[in-house]
């Protein structure tokens, strides 16, 4: 049974995970890089299969007006069983209850519509932001 909580991943978890959606190839993430995200993260959500971590999402944020959403990650072969989107709505649910008022992300390349069918809409192009590459 899949079961999803608001509970932090160990770091092996959390890496394990990260390493397993490829963006590890475009730069290089150390263990003291995921320890400080671990610790630094505003909130959690973790779904398990059993004992095991399948997935994760999490939340940057003030706690007061701002939240991002950062990591969601789900093994490929659990993939498209709605664990993503129960991960996401707890995310949701937790910014609504903080009273967050602006809640972004960045979506993986192919993601955009998983997103858009679970409440996020793309931002207009004149829209502001923009993204440093260092």
């Amino acid at each position: 049974m899949i079961e999803c909580k608001p509970l932090k991943p160990t770091l092996d978890e959390y890496r394990h995970l990260f390493e397993s959606t490829g963006w590890t190839s475009a730069i290089t993430i150390s263990d003291n890089m995921l320890k400080k995200a671990l610790d630094k993260s505003w909130y959690w959500v973790s779904a398990f299969d059993q004992e095991s971590l399948i997935g994760i999402g999490r939340l940057i944020s003030d706690g007061a007006l701002y939240a991002f959403v950062c990591d969601m990650i789900v093994l490929p072969e659990y993939q498209r069983k709605g664990i993503g989107k129960e991960i996401l709505n707890m995310l949701k649910n937790r910014c609504l209850e903080a009273g967050i008022q602006r809640v972004w992300l960045f979506s993986a390349s192919g993601r955009t519509e998983f997103y858009i069918k679970n409440g996020f809409d793309i931002r207009p192009h004149d829209a502001p932001g923009m993204q440093l590459k260092i």
